[in-house]
Formats: C-alpha cells, structure tokens, sequence
C-alpha cells in the first residue's frame, strides 16, 4: 500500500468522486406525490393532514408497508370542519411503489427536519394529558413523542385533528397497531384522548426546536 499521495491528487479525487455522485438533498421523485398532500418537505400546513419530515426511516417505511398491506385505512376522503375532501388512495400509491422506493422516501423524508404545528392548547387538559402519556405512553413514545430513536409516530407537535382521527382508527381496530400498544388505547377514554391531544399540542412548540408551522387558510 502506498501512502506517498500529495494532497493536490487528494483533492483532485475528492473532486471527480463529488462530481460522478447525485447530490445528498435530492429528493427521489416518487416524493412529488407525497409533498402533494403533506406539504413542502413532509411539512403539512393542513391539520387533517400529518406532518412526516423527521420521523425515523424505519417508521416511514413500516407506515408505507402497512399501506401495502391494506392495515390501515387507505383514505379515499378526509372530513375538515365536517365536510368531506377527496384524499389519495394510499394503499394504492404503495402499491405502486418498489422496495427500493419505499426506503428511499422513507429516508428522504426521515432527513427533513420536523416543525410543530402552531396550535392553541388546554392548559388544564395538557396537565392531565402529561400524566396520561406517563402512565400510557411514554414507555414507546418518550419525550412526549419526539425521540424518534424509538421507531415511533412523532406526536408531540402533530396536528391534533389528524391525530384524533388516527386515535378512532386504532380504537375501532380499523388501523393496525402493535400487540402491546392495543390494551394501552383501550383502557383511554374519549376524555383521556381527548386531553393527550392537548398535551401534545403543548408540548410541540416546547420540545422542537425548529420555527412552529401556521395552518392554512
């Protein structure tokens, strides 16, 4: 092996290997349809609608499995202020998907950084919230929901409209969710549920760094 290199050919190989390599930021073009719905880089500005920059590869691409495999509802319509919008059929765009494209959007939209919605609070619900995700949640969605090193849904600064909606689909068994998660969400009432909301709405501008993001209009 030799190691007699100058750093002018270093640098003349770093040069031609950046310049034969796609650049890092590039989005897989399969992401066009998912910012469609989700918004600018996984960051959705509709309530209805779930936020997923900066959640972990491994829970992008389990959602999208799931979507294959029609274990969630697939969302052909959305209700906002109680009236319905038509939605992507998501089990239908996985399916279109290959496993190669699957785990490049998975890592993709895992790189972009996630901002909290901006979104009003009770702040005696939120109180009795923390101690309902204490009690109920936290041992898989620690810092309420935002140490995605757990492999797990982001949910402090999620939508709570959204949230709310995907709560009734674990509840009525119309979502899959893991063996363990499923007594946790039986045992809350629409009341508990009802205060987790608020407090990850309050936790979300507290726990994320990054600039908080308005619906929209």
């Amino acid at each position: 092996m030799r190691f007699g290199i100058t750093l002018i050919s270093v640098c003349a190989s770093a040069a031609a290997l950046a310049i034969s390599m796609p650049a890092a930021s590039q989005a897989p073009e399969a992401a066009d349809t998912c910012v469609e719905c989700h918004g600018e880089n996984g960051i959705s500005t509709d309530p209805t609608i779930p936020s997923i920059a900066g959640a972990s590869p491994f829970f992008l691409e389990n959602q999208l499995i799931i979507y294959q495999e029609e274990a969630r509802p697939c969302v052909e319509q959305v209700f906002q202020n109680a009236d319905p919008k038509p939605a992507e059929n998501h089990c239908a765009l996985a399916q279109d998907l290959s496993e190669d494209e699957v785990t490049e959007l998975a890592e993709h939209f895992a790189d972009q950084q996630f901002r909290p919605a901006a979104q009003s609070f009770d702040a005696a619900m939120a109180e009795t919230g923390a101690s309902l995700h204490e009690r109920h949640c936290d041992k898989c969605h620690s810092e309420a929901g935002t140490f995605t090193l757990d492999d797990a849904g982001i949910l402090a600064g999620q939508w709570k409209e959204y949230l709310a909606s995907t709560m009734k689909d674990y509840a009525s068994g119309a979502r899959w969710q893991p063996e363990k998660m499923q007594p946790k969400v039986e045992e809350l009432s629409e009341d508990d549920v009802k205060a987790l909301l608020e407090y990850y709405a309050r936790e979300g501008e507290q726990r994320w760094d990054s600039e908080p993001v308005q619906a929209s209009e």
